[in-house]
């Protein structure tokens, strides 16, 4: 951390990650600062000199991936606290760390004249999905109609669900279909989640405990789908799995 408290220190270990050359670096600062900083990075052991040329050395190269990770996760956080200001953000301590995967999100949110907009977005990224993988820790009767008429069409469907919402659901005709797996966990997650091969859906309480139905993230880059399928895999695994896969 000390390291990289340093502003032109982070500026070369990207510019040298990045591929530029000494002569490009050298340009952006004075001579002096260069060159105390580049004889500061290879004391550490993070640069080295190569054929006249400066490179990364792979401690630098994975000390760069990992502040950089660092970084965009706080940020992600800090985007995630102001979207939701009111709300508990809670994950699974290892997921915090990886909570730059997440980068790009936006949010749905009711409007006056459209107060079903986030349930709206997030049935028709469900409608488009060959498999979903859910979180939900709340019964909402919509939600259980969309499910027993997609796993009717042969939508694989795996859910963690609480002891309640379980005795709410079981006598749906849907539980038991080879293609539905339902888990419940005694445990409330303290998320509402959903990940498809289409997009990651993530709903949050309020600090009071109410779920908020005003608004939801979304996300459909790749590496927001294996954030949520990962993190929905992390509450399956310890569920109680009631149903066949």
């Amino acid at each position: 951390m000390k390291l990289f408290s340093s502003r032109r220190k982070i500026e070369i270990l990207d510019a040298l990650f990045n591929g530029d050359s000494i002569d490009s670096i050298k340009k952006q600062m004075p001579a002096s600062t260069y060159s105390v900083t580049m004889h500061s990075l290879a004391s550490a052991g993070y640069v080295e000199e190569i054929r006249g040329d400066a490179v990364l050395t792979d401690r630098g190269r994975a000390c760069r991936i990992l502040f950089a990770q660092l970084n965009e996760s706080l940020d992600t956080l800090l985007r995630l606290h102001d979207a939701f200001p009111e709300h508990s953000i809670r994950f699974p301590d290892p997921f915090y760390a990886r909570l730059h995967e997440l980068q790009g999100f936006r949010v749905i949110t009711a409007e006056p004249k459209n107060v079903l907009k986030p349930q709206k977005v997030f049935f028709d990224y469900l409608g488009r999905s060959k498999h979903v993988m859910g979180i939900t820790p709340f019964l909402f009767p919509d939600y259980i109609d969309f499910f027993s008429r997609m796993a009717e069409q042969s939508t694989r469907i795996a859910l963690v669900v609480t002891p309640g919402v379980y005795e709410g659901i079981s006598s749906s005709e849907a539980i038991g279909r080879e293609n539905v797996a339902i888990y419940v966990a005694d445990d409330v997650p303290p998320i509402a989640a959903a990940v498809t091969d289409q997009f990651v859906s993530i709903g949050f309480f309020y600090r009071s405990g109410s779920y908020d139905f005003t608004r939801d993230l979304i996300a459909t880059s790749p590496e927001a789908k294996r954030f949520g399928h990962d993190l929905i895999g992390h509450y399956m695994g310890r569920s109680r799995k009631v149903t066949p896969p």
